[in-house]
């Protein structure tokens, strides 16, 4: 392979990354650290919250396919350009909300919009154009930078949401995710790569025609609601087994770090294993660690909880790209990339909703957990041989 000796622009692929980061960072990790403080401070129920961020993934999913259309048809300066506006307008507005009837909506809506316009299917994609030649190594790469977003923004989070309160907090964070965006817009610019007139449901048909395609298409699935599972109750898990608030969101964060075990010996796990041998491997390090999670009141635990889980959320985001590559092709990659995101977040939204329920009617947040643990391994057991 000749690929390793090309140059990748180091300083627009450091822009994706905190892209990545603040994105995935915002919305995806942090809400889990702010699940109590909002229960707390408004009396809303646990369900309805849970719920409220189970739709916004599924609408951040139903409209990645359409972001990367967007993205391959209109380019990224416009992309990222419509996640900062709107991602503002609509944040704002939820940290300001004094009912349920006015903050669900427009969490679903943000959190949906900047899903959809900012997560990994639009920032891969355009790392793979700004990097011709050199397309493995900027996904690499873009995805170390992604490995911070929970260590960062669920340690920061559950660090000042206690002294400033869930809405500062949340106007906050959010803010700094719509002004990397406005940065993105400003100085990345990928031209559109195909005719405007081609449909989203044309390219949709195309990748989903091979058995191997659909087979991955459902393991995906189930990972997403394993992984969305995992996110919304990682916290909330320790804190029912009995660490305190500040320390479970600091084993949080550490599980987000060692997101970075999974990515850094990549290529090494890919070459031994194959593609689809170091995803599956990936899938069942993910159930694993939500077993684990179950007895994380212990720090022993919690530690090994963030190792294990760590090193399979950390692997899984390029293997996803790289298996999609292998089974779709090159073209229309935005489009195809925002399909495997829709089916990870659309049927993963299915998780924290019913993850809610099963919380509120047994008691127990080893449940809902226990039971995201053994559908994310049926995933495992699913995923198509490609190589």
């Amino acid at each position: 392979m000749t690929e390793p000796t090309r140059a990748i622009p180091r300083g627009r692929i450091a822009v994706l990354g905190l892209i990545t980061i603040a994105v995935y960072g915002t919305w995806y990790y942090a809400f889990g650290v702010l699940l109590d403080p909002i229960i707390d401070d408004t009396g809303w129920s646990e369900s309805a919250l849970t719920a409220a961020f189970g739709a916004s993934i599924l609408l951040g999913g139903l409209a990645s396919l359409v972001g990367g259309w967007l993205l391959d048809r209109f380019g990224s300066r416009l992309t990222f350009a419509i996640a900062a506006v709107l991602g503002l307008a609509l944040f704002q507005v939820a940290a300001s909300a004094t009912s349920l009837g006015s903050f669900v909506p427009t969490v679903i809506a943000g959190g949906g919009l900047i899903s959809a316009l900012g997560m990994y299917h639009i920032t891969q994609t355009v790392a793979v154009r700004i990097s011709p030649g050199a397309t493995t190594r900027a996904i690499a790469v873009l995805t170390i930078w992604g490995a911070f977003a929970s260590a960062i923004y669920v340690p920061v989070t559950g660090w000042i949401v206690e002294p400033l309160g869930w809405r500062l907090t949340l106007r906050l964070i959010t803010g700094s995710a719509v002004a990397v965006l406005a940065v993105g817009a400003m100085l990345i610019d990928v031209r559109r790569t195909g005719p405007r007139h081609i449909g989203v449901w044309t390219g949709l048909a195309q990748t989903m025609r091979t058995p191997a395609a659909r087979r991955f298409v459902l393991a995906i699935g189930l990972v997403g609601i394993g992984a969305a599972t995992l996110l919304v109750y990682q916290v909330p898990a320790m804190t029912a087994a009995g660490l305190p608030l500040a320390a479970a969101s600091f084993w949080a964060g550490a599980r987000g770090f060692a997101q970075l075990g999974g990515r850094l010996p990549l290529m090494p796990l890919v070459s031994g294993l194959g593609v689809s041998g170091a995803f599956r491997l990936a899938i069942g390090a993910i159930s694993l660690g939500m077993v684990i999670l179950v007895f994380a009141g212990n720090p022993w635990f919690a530690a090994l909880f963030a190792v294990i889980a760590g090193f399979g959320v950390g692997a899984l985001s390029p293997l996803q790209g790289m298996q999609s590559h292998q089974l779709f092709g090159e073209a229309s990659l935005g489009t195809a990339m925002g399909l495997t995101s829709l089916v990870f977040l659309v049927v993963g939204s299915i998780g924290p909703a019913v993850a809610g329920l099963i919380a509120e009617t047994t008691g127990s947040r080893s449940m809902p957990v226990l039971a995201a643990a053994a559908v994310t391994l049926i995933g495992a057991l699913v995923t198509p041989s490609t190589g």
